[in-house]
């Protein structure tokens, strides 16, 4: 197998096929399942062909770079919001002080 840095792209892929099946109803709970079911068929299909075992391997961390992602994502977002609205609760106490 040839795997090019361009390849590495089917990661935000996942990602979005994900998210689109998230938005067409798809409970949040099971959206690691779908990633994890697309990226064994992308780990397959696309880069290993030949060899199921491999294809599936690949595709199993495919999946799980894909959900890490965007767990990281979105969990760095949520703790940037929180410190900003504590942020915005102290100047405001400090300006009601004064």
């Amino acid at each position: 197998m040839d795997f090019q840095a361009y390849d590495i792209s089917v990661v935000p892929l996942i990602m979005f096929l994900t998210k689109l099946a998230y938005d067409l109803g798809v409970p949040k709970k099971f959206c690691p399942l779908v990633s994890l079911i697309l990226g064994i068929i992308i780990g397959i299909a696309y880069f290993a062909p030949n060899n199921i075992l491999k294809g599936i391997i690949i595709g199993i961390f495919l999946a799980a770079s894909s959900v890490g992602f965007y767990s990281g994502t979105k969990n760095v977002y949520q703790g940037y919001k929180i410190r900003i609205k504590k942020k915005n609760k102290s100047k405001a106490r400090n300006d009601n002080t004064t």
